[in-house]
């Protein structure tokens, strides 16, 4: 604890000082007008978060900076509000995902003032969220998850530079590890069997859809059946829609993840006969019991995680005459899936991006290139060209 008391010094001037304890000792700190109360108690407070020693370093950090700076909370609560204008171009949905990255690093650094965070401390920060669990599944969080939330410490940091709070931004440049990549699950047709045959009836078309057609799940729930035009030589279905969450618990619905993820998903006759009974153009194909959108996280308790449980156990598969399968994929595995079947099957990856709605044809390279069925084989086959020289005697080995 700190406590703050004013005292007139010889010279009249009134002065501030700060007593607390460190080391089992009494100390003080004094501050002096103008700011000095100010001054006075956020030093306090920081004795209080953070310890004196700590509380020194911020003091130091601020020599020649204006007291009074807010602090990483209050300033990035600032950012993240619609109306300060400093963070613009961005949907509902992404603000309030951004909300929640930020929950990541406030902890451990929002009640510092905001002029006062070190690189230091960032990377005390990046070191903590690196040794977090992930999520969903086992391990530790990953790569991707640990650059989307410095990213977004990085940006407030920025304004903040841009506002004249601070001289730069210690999160640029930062070092971040690899981390932990979480690779996509990969179903055979089998598996999807399987998991299927734990589903309620009422949902199996949309884990159909799913995996049909690499449709994202807030896309595939959000078609209506004016978007497909069933008549022709391809039955096809027009991606326009995705559900948003509005901020206040409930869903809108808004444009889909990205540019190209507009786009026209081609189908066949057994999938359209896998659809629900066709309704009115307005309505919903995919809908929970009770109408409307059916909620991911419900879905997800109630049907998929359920389904899993009696597809991974011996007895409850061997009472409907099936292997059990040894994966527990998410939803959104089964969209790795219908990849993975297209690149094993040779389509091109500029097509598998089209189909798949990427925004950029890495991240299709990224995530699938290596599933291309010769890719191993031509590899190999430089390599041993190239050894043809060094190691003969392997040559018909790898011609046979």
């Amino acid at each position: 604890m700190a406590s703050v008391k004013p005292y007139r010094n010889p010279s009249g001037e009134t002065v501030w000082r700060v007593q607390f304890r460190e080391d089992g000792r009494s100390r003080q700190e004094t501050f002096r007008d103008p700011g000095g109360s100010k001054a006075a108690h956020e030093f306090a407070g920081l004795v209080a978060r953070f310890g004196p020693t700590a509380a020194r370093d911020v003091l130091e950090r601020r020599k020649g900076h204006t007291t009074g700076a807010p602090t990483l909370r209050e300033f990035t609560q600032r950012y993240l509000d619609e109306g300060s204008g400093l963070l613009t171009g961005i949907t509902i949905r992404t603000r309030i995902d951004y909300r929640r990255l930020a929950k990541s690093f406030l902890p451990m650094l929002g009640d510092l003032p905001v002029d006062a965070v070190s690189k230091a401390d960032v990377g005390r920060w990046v070191a903590w969220q690196e040794a977090q669990p992930a999520r969903y599944g086992v391990g530790l969080v990953s790569a991707k998850t640990v650059k989307n939330h410095h990213a977004l410490l990085s940006g407030v940091l920025s304004a903040a530079v841009a506002e004249g709070l601070r001289p730069d931004n210690p999160a640029h440049a930062a070092k971040l590890s690899k981390g932990m990549r979480r690779e996509g699950v990969f179903l055979t047709g089998d598996e999807v069997d399987t998991i299927l045959a734990f589903i309620p009836e009422r949902y199996r078309p949309l884990v159909v859809f799913l995996t049909g057609t690499g449709c994202r799940w807030g896309e595939a729930t959000a078609l209506t059946w004016g978007d497909f035009t069933l008549t022709g030589i391809v039955p096809t279905v027009r991606i326009e829609r995705a559900w948003k969450t509005d901020g206040h618990g409930g869903a809108i619905l808004g444009p889909p993840k990205s540019s190209r993820s507009r786009r026209t998903v081609s189908l066949w006759p057994e999938i359209v006969a896998a659809l629900p009974p066709r309704g009115k153009s307005n309505e919903l194909v995919f809908q929970a019991p009770q109408g409307g959108m059916i909620w991911p996280g419900r879905f997800r308790t109630d049907v998929w995680r359920v389904a899993l449980d009696g597809a991974t156990d011996p007895e409850a598969c061997a009472v409907i005459g099936r292997e059990p399968i040894t994966k527990r994929p998410r939803i959104h595995d089964l969209r790795h899936t219908h990849a993975s079947w297209l690149v094993a099957g040779g389509t091109d990856l500029p097509s598998v991006q089209a189909r798949l709605g990427h925004e950029s044809i890495t991240t299709t390279i990224g995530t699938y290139h290596h599933l291309t069925p010769d890719a191993h084989v031509k590899m190999a086959a430089v390599a041993r060209d190239a050894m043809r020289g060094v190691l003969p005697s392997a040559q018909p080995a790898l011609e046979a």
